[in-house]
């Protein structure tokens, strides 16, 4: 049994061979005082955007009355959809006479089976198809006239049945949002000292033109209305900040979502700061060596780091530094002549540069007599410490003044010893 009609007509044939005058009589009484039943899709109309797919569910209202058999045909508009799959899923259908089945070259799709037992339902669901927008217009979708469903009235009754119809209008896909990108200002969280960016956007198939704005918010919509053709612009001599291209295109009539690019310009230099030097005795007698300190700040794109270079005074003024990544403070080694120049860059993350000087001379102390007489300093140092803790030994315990006293009594007693 590959199809349900055949099936029903071997049943009636059966049932009314005996008496098949009084067979059809009782048929055309019943389906005289039959409601009219009816097949229907769900959604019967809405809008539907090219490229997207949407399921179009088959219901069954029976009107109060017991079914046990349906038979869908159906048929589409093979030029603007397509089904993806039909679904049987949670269908009303326990038997199927013809597995569901669709052919998108001819537009036509179909679900046979029975139910048994029956049913009565007023949304009962024979299946669910889906499908996808192919181009825009208006599609239909229908039931094919040789769509039925049969009475649960163990004669297999065909009966009176409304066979719905759905009007979908699908509209084009709206363009995405458009590709925005720099040759000069390439990555959107760097700064750039430059400040003549020269903004570019893709052009899709289709789009007519665009709507672009350029200023420093970060959310601003373009108004709907073409302002430009062109996929580049330019722009001079902006000032310093954060800027924001927005741009948006139409196509067929349908404007895309905005997009936007963030241009962050820095043209001004870290601020102004002096170095200083410092040194210490241990790494001016022993090392050689002195300690610049520096620090400075950038109010936009902020300080990425430091560089040094030194320079000998006593070479020629044509001769550059050698500039190396620096941390404060930074160790500068000495050379004989002890006449330096240090060079502190600060470099902001625009790239723009700031540049301090500051000599760096070793005091004559140092240079001389510490540095030719430090072993007999070092023994000085220490007998002036000897010297002293005799000294407070001797008058912190008083010695001298009891010497004294006995020295007057020594002297009282010989005058004494001469009187007598």
């Amino acid at each position: 049994m590959r199809k349900l009609g055949l099936s029903l007509v071997i049943l009636l044939t059966a049932l009314s061979t005996p008496h098949r005058t009084q067979a059809q009589t009782i048929r055309l009484d019943a389906s005289m005082l039959q409601s009219t039943l009816e097949i229907y899709f769900s959604p019967k109309s809405g809008s539907f955007v090219e490229g997207s797919t949407f399921d179009m569910p088959i219901l069954v209202n029976t009107k109060g009355i017991s079914i046990n058999g349906v038979e869908v045909r159906v048929t589409f508009d093979k030029n603007r959809l397509e089904i993806v799959k039909p679904s049987s899923g949670n269908s009303i259908i326990g038997v199927w006479i013809e597995p569901p089945g669709f052919d998108n070259t001819k537009g036509t799709a179909s679900y046979v089976g029975v139910i048994p037992n029956g049913i009565v339902t007023n949304s009962g669901l024979v299946g669910t198809i889906t499908f996808r927008v192919k181009s825009t217009g208006s599609a239909l979708v229908s039931l094919t006239s040789n769509s039925k469903i049969l009475l649960n009235d163990g004669l297999g009754t065909e009966a009176r049945v409304e066979l719905g119809r759905a009007q979908y209008s699908l509209i084009p896909k709206a363009p995405e949002g458009v590709r925005i990108y720099s040759d000069t200002h390439p990555f959107q969280d760097e700064w750039y000292k430059n400040n003549n960016p020269v903004i570019s956007w893709d052009k899709d198939p289709g789009v007519e033109g665009f709507s672009a704005v350029f200023d420093n918010t970060p959310n601003t919509e373009p108004e709907n209305k073409i302002n430009t053709t062109d996929t580049s612009q330019s722009f001079e001599n902006l000032a310093d900040g954060l800027w924001y291209f927005h741009i948006k295109a139409i196509k067929a009539h349908v404007w895309s979502t905005t997009g936007h690019f963030l241009v962050r310009i820095d043209t001004s230099p870290p601020a102004d700061f002096k170095p200083t030097v410092n040194f210490l005795l241990a790494a001016a007698a022993l090392s050689e060596r002195a300690l610049v300190s520096f620090f400075t700040t950038d109010n936009l794109s902020g300080v990425d780091h430091y560089e040094i270079g030194t320079i000998d005074k006593s070479q020629p003024t044509t001769v550059s530094p050698v500039f190396v990544n620096a941390d404060p403070p930074f160790q500068v080694p000495l050379t004989n002549s002890s006449k330096l120049h240090a060079i502190v860059r600060a470099v902001d993350k625009a790239g723009n540069i700031r540049d301090a000087g500051v000599d760096i001379e070793i005091p004559s102390l140092y240079s001389s007599f510490f540095k030719d007489n430090l072993v007999y300093i070092l023994l000085i140092i220490i007998l002036a410490g000897i010297l002293g803790w005799i000294i407070h030994l001797l008058f912190g315990h008083h010695i001298v003044r009891h010497m004294r006293r006995a020295l007057q009594i020594v002297k009282k007693e010989e005058e004494q010893g001469i009187e007598m």
